[in-house]
């Protein structure tokens, strides 16, 4: 049986992300992360987030021959919930996000693009929260215990990095496949993945400099007892 290139790239082009969507989700369930919303405080900063992070990804901007930005919070989520956590509940914002968006363009069940899930999941939570996770545990073993580290690190550099490399592997999957627009280049899209970049680091280093001083309890990856006591 031949498979021609057509053939070849339909199927290059749905069975991977949801594979890994599936992948991950299966992973974040066995780690139960559920169990951290016992902690009264910090149900208060879920919901709240989970609110703020629906509405993220409901809002995008179109700019040039096609370049799309869009803030996707998967690095504050991170710095604030843990990378269980915050995968779970970007998955929760995926599928609201896009029941939202489906009702304000007043489509039906039949019209709403389910097939986007996966794609969505795995560009704006699984691969920038991957990449914030990795470097964020990086910082944690080879810097010093400092706050003001703590928010130029997990706050800033961490998503900047995190978000161009994310935007940077989405590029380069997308224009694997085809370019998803005429007339836009990988440039283009390359350039929109830095301006997102730097839309990430300051989102996440505004809102982690002021939980830090105000609310320290909704920042999991932040405790007393490894930067402020130096045990």
């Amino acid at each position: 049986m031949q498979i021609d290139d057509s053939s070849l790239q339909a199927l290059l082009a749905t069975w991977p992300l949801p594979t890994l969507s599936v992948a991950m989700l299966a992973w974040v369930v066995s780690q139960r992360p559920w169990r951290l919303l016992r902690q009264e405080p910090l149900q208060h900063a879920w919901l709240g987030g989970l609110v703020f992070l629906t509405l993220l990804w409901s809002a995008r901007a179109t700019v040039g021959t096609g370049v799309v930005v869009q803030l996707m919070g998967a690095p504050l989520a991170v710095t604030m919930f843990g990378l269980p956590l915050a995968m779970l509940t970007l998955a929760i914002v995926d599928l609201v996000s896009l029941l939202g968006l489906a009702y304000l363009a007043g489509q039906g069940w039949a019209d709403i693009a389910w097939v986007s899930l996966a794609p969505r999941f795995i560009w704006m939570a699984a691969a920038p929260g991957l990449l914030t996770a990795g470097l964020q545990a990086v910082m944690r073993r080879r810097l010093p215990r400092h706050p003001f580290i703590f928010i130029l690190g997990h706050g800033y550099f961490a998503p900047l990095v995190a978000a161009i490399v994310a935007g940077g592997l989405r590029t380069l999957w997308q224009f694997h496949l085809g370019p998803p627009h005429a007339g836009l280049t990988i440039g283009d899209s390359l350039t929109g993945a830095v301006v997102i970049g730097f839309g990430e680091a300051f989102l996440t280093g505004m809102l982690v400099a002021i939980f830090v001083v105000y609310r320290p309890q909704w920042v999991l990856t932040f405790t007393d007892e490894d930067y402020l006591t130096g045990k």
